[in-house]
């Protein structure tokens, strides 16, 4: 396929593929390995390192909350090479040592192009993708968050070990190479912002658009346990060694990298709504099974299902797509967006002092589940 024979719809895929890499699987997952060698080093301290991670999520809220005021100043897909630019930049500078106040300010920056790259990088995939491509085409996209996952599984333990400026330096080495991708697929990107769309899409939106935003909220909860206790769990729950546990942090990221387009697929055809709830459910299956029945196939299981659920992602912004009809997903994603992001600040906050409450991993697990299986629930109701 040549430069010419190549469709826009792909390009801007691949373009969404190399910013979401950047953005998401670098810039925002990057982080958790590294948090154990900045403790240990004396980089920072505990409370810091957390207050690190806080406020990368402050500015992936912050983005979202401004990202309407940017897009009316700057076209879209200039703002995307600029946030591009930005985010590798953060990556560099996190390497060079100047103590928590540094670092926490280039986490924040990151957290806040993260959130526009998800809702403008998205917005476009949906937009252009023809019918029958809309799952391959997000799946696309969200595999650069599953390949960011691997790579910050596989490669960032052989880096700590030469030292954390090799990590962030090693870091930003492939994040330089995904803003070359990104420039070439945004390069010539039409308008995004197209007039409003008939009257008809967007009641259907407003009903539909709730449960959406609902269910995004209960996916980002669910994700909390996974994200924040599963190789805890592992090693001092089940008594596992640190290389079995770590083993199974690179069998999420494998699961994010196949799963992703699996998911995409399967919604294109069986439709978006029932690929909704199938996925919720295994989702909800994936998070329980492990603390109900703990043994090595239920964990893999775990690790590959919760892995992949960057498929989800795909899938439910492609609902967000055929909610809105022919016009642009971009305010509907928006607020999606910020449903993670508020979702998992109060929700992780809420489920630590769960765990340090009862002392006991089972509860936090069974509230992801549960919430899956909520979301799961509102996502039959869409387009009824």
């Amino acid at each position: 396929m040549t430069e010419r024979t190549i469709q826009p719809w792909v390009r801007v895929a691949f373009g969404a593929q190399a910013t979401l890499l950047v953005g998401m699987g670098l810039g925002r997952f990057s982080y958790p390995p590294m948090m154990p060698a900045l403790i240990e080093s004396g980089a920072l301290t505990s409370a810091e390192a957390g207050m690190v991670g806080a406020a990368n999520l402050a500015g992936y809220i912050f983005g979202g909350l401004a990202a309407p005021v940017l897009w009316r100043r700057v076209e879209p897909s200039v703002l995307l090479r600029l946030c591009l630019v930005v985010a590798v930049v953060c990556l560099a500078a996190s390497a060079v040592p100047f103590g928590f106040l540094w670092l926490a300010f280039w986490r924040g920056l990151v957290g806040i192009v993260v959130a526009l790259m998800m809702i403008l990088a998205i917005s476009y995939v949906t937009r252009l993708a023809p019918p029958g491509r809309m799952g391959l085409a997000t799946s696309i996209a969200f595999t650069g968050v599953g390949v960011g996952i691997f790579l910050s599984a596989a490669g960032l333990p052989w880096l700590l070990a030469q030292g954390l400026a090799w990590a962030w330096s090693g870091t930003a080495a492939i994040g330089f190479l995904g803003l070359l991708l990104g420039f070439w697929g945004w390069h010539g990107a039409p308008p995004l912002l197209v007039p409003a769309e008939p009257a008809p899409h967007a009641a259907k939106a407003g009903r539909s658009g709730i449960l959406l935003v609902l269910a995004q909220a209960c996916f980002s909860l669910g994700l909390v346990p996974h994200s924040i206790y599963w190789v805890d769990y592992l090693v001092r729950g089940l008594d596992w060694s640190l290389a079995e546990g770590g083993f199974q942090w690179v069998l999420f990221g494998l699961g994010a990298v196949l799963g992703t387009t699996l998911w995409g697929r399967l919604a294109d055809r069986i439709g978006f709504t029932p690929g909704l709830v199938l996925i919720f459910l295994s989702l909800a299956s994936a998070v329980a099974l492990p603390v109900l029945w703990p043994g090595k196939l239920t964990v893999i299981y775990s690790s590959l299902v919760l892995g992949a659920q960057p498929g989800l992602s795909a899938v439910i912004a492609g609902s967000a797509q055929q909610a809105v009809g022919a016009g642009t997903m971009l305010a509907l994603w928006r607020w999606m967006v910020l449903a993670v992001g508020a979702t998992q600040a109060v929700g992780g906050v809420a489920l630590v002092w769960l765990f340090e409450a009862t002392g006991n991993y089972t509860p936090v697990f069974l509230v992801g589940a549960g919430a899956f299986a909520l979301a799961a629930g509102l996502s039959a109701r869409i387009g009824r």
